[in-house]
């Protein structure tokens, strides 16, 4: 369908050289002089969000459910011709807008014979497992007031869409690229969790294994309850885990405690890390003084003299002084 728009085409010479930044797409503020220009920049289910800095905006994490549809806009203020624009659901953190989970990508295409007009020409889906439903996504264009008391139109791309399972990231990201290849990021913190039961099936994993000549081959069956977490149960009832090499190892009963255990800079005997903890300072120590490379062999016998001095004792500056130390030792131990 095509949709009206406004805006001019103009030609990427309007500014030039270190200036060409200020020409960026916005969904808030003015990249030449940083003012406010455009109010609720985002919205997600009606509830706008001013997007107060072009990098990220405050936003305080809300809730969706799973299976039901959503839709986030984008209000855009561009002097350019808008080539793009792209939804990022599941961002590990800001400026990793690159390892989304899931992106959609409205691609826009201007009609030159019919002035301010847009068409949107497709919408791209770029994910790895089908975290968002493609049939059940749709978007729509229009010309808005940029603010209510301004005389700027933006552009206000509206994208409806369903997530079929629990995403591991909440933030989102929205960005807009004009077709010279100008582009505006915005991260929108906390982001969106999407809970309820997911409408993906599980994940499954089999390996084959065998023990010797004389025994067949046993094929371990593996499911991943959620996955957010790298927990997977075999046919046995027992857990296994995959490293970063992609290699899989069964979860022992320390393992498990490691899991449970929180991460604490303090941590007592009980802890299960309690172990690492104390060849790590051992290897600090080391490093700092090693006794190994300074010992050397003595003779069968050996002694040494040194003479006993209990005179300073009688000193009563220095017996003052542990008398101070003891003290405060004490109330050391009181307090703690």
């Amino acid at each position: 369908a095509m949709i009206p728009v406004h805006g001019k085409i103009v030609s990427a010479a309007t500014k030039g050289g270190n200036a060409d930044w200020q020409l960026n797409p916005t969904f808030g503020r003015s990249w030449e002089n940083n003012a406010q220009i455009v109010s609720g920049g985002f919205t997600f289910n009606g509830v706008p969000t001013d997007v107060t800095d072009n990098f990220h905006t405050a936003f305080e994490r809300t809730t969706a459910e799973i299976g039901k549809l959503n839709t986030i806009k984008a209000k855009i203020y561009t002097e350019m011709v808008l080539d793009q624009v792209t939804l990022s659901l599941g961002v590990p953190e800001p400026s990793r807008v690159y390892d989304a989970e899931a992106e959609i990508t409205i691609k826009l295409l201007p009609d030159y014979s019919l002035p301010d007009v847009y068409e949107i020409v497709d919408i791209i889906h770029e994910q790895k497992e089908g975290l968002v439903d493609v049939s059940g996504t749709s978007s729509s264009v229009q010309k808005v007031q940029c603010m209510s008391d301004s005389k700027r139109d933006c552009y206000e791309i509206a994208i409806t869409f369903r997530i079929t399972a629990p995403l591991i990231h909440d933030v989102v990201a929205v960005s807009a690229m004009d077709i010279d290849r100008r582009i505006t990021t915005t991260y929108i913190n906390d982001g969106i969790g999407f809970e309820g039961e997911p409408l993906l099936p599980l994940l499954t994993h089999t390996m084959y294994s065998k023990k010797g000549n004389q025994h067949p081959v046993e094929a371990t069956h593996l499911t991943q309850p959620d996955r957010r977490y790298n927990v997977w149960n075999d046919q046995h009832g027992f857990v296994w885990m995959k490293n970063s090499y992609g290699s899989w190892f069964q979860l022992t009963h320390a393992g498990f405690e490691r899991l449970q255990d929180p991460d604490v800079n303090v941590m007592t005997r009980t802890h299960s890390n309690f172990a690492d903890l104390v060849e790590q300072e051992k290897e600090r120590a080391r490093q700092v003084f090693d006794s190994e490379s300074i010992k050397s062999k003595v003779g069968e016998s050996f002694s040494h003299d040194a003479p006993v001095r209990l005179d300073k004792l009688d000193d009563p500056k220095i017996l003052e002084k542990l008398k101070i130390a003891e003290l405060a030792a004490l109330e050391y131990l009181k307090r703690y």
